[in-house]
């Protein structure tokens, strides 16, 4: 009975091993299926062609010229120039007039020089002021931007940007995806 036993539990750990070394062996395939879709190759590089963009170049400089323009004047702010008109003019006044008309005419004498002085006081005088503009010349000039690689891999013909220059092959990933969906 004993032995029977001990056959019993040999088979079972028999088993065991077969089921163990069959579940080990079905995980290991299934890792490499997936690693398989997925690899790296050698494609070859058909052409190489230098990319360049258009670089403006804007550089400032000073445009100065002489600008002539018309000021208006005010006067020197004093009463002075005014006071002494209406006094000429008061004075030229009284001498134009005669009996009472003496005084309408000193009066309209002394407010008609002092409007003529300050009228001379102001006006328009021509100044010269010079000005200083801004301005920018524009150059324009071609630099390397990248490289347009064509390559081919599987007899089709691809293409990629990058900064640096291939050699005469490049590695590619190929990745293998199954098509779904029939």
């Amino acid at each position: 009975m004993q032995a029977l036993k001990a056959l019993k539990i040999l088979e079972a750990l028999k088993t065991l091993k077969t089921l163990k070394t069959t579940l080990l062996i079905g995980v290991l395939c299934l890792s490499q299926l997936a690693l398989a879709g997925r690899y790296t190759d050698n494609a070859e590089v058909v052409s190489v062609k230098e990319v360049y963009r258009d670089h403006t170049i804007k550089q400032p400089y000073q445009d100065c010229y002489v600008q002539t323009y018309r000021q208006r004047v005010n006067g020197d702010g004093s009463a002075t120039n005014e006071l002494f008109g209406g006094l000429i003019g008061g004075a030229l006044g009284n001498q134009l007039g005669k009996g009472s008309g003496k005084k309408v005419m000193t009066v309209a004498g002394a407010l008609l020089g002092a409007s003529i002085a300050n009228d001379a006081e102001s006006g328009f005088k021509t100044v010269n002021k010079q000005v200083c503009e801004t301005k920018y010349t524009r150059s324009t000039d071609k630099r390397f931007s990248h490289y347009l690689v064509r390559y081919k891999y599987n007899n089709k013909v691809y293409s990629y940007t990058t900064g640096n220059r291939p050699d005469t092959d490049i590695r590619v990933r190929v990745n293998v995806v199954p098509i779904t969906g029939f």
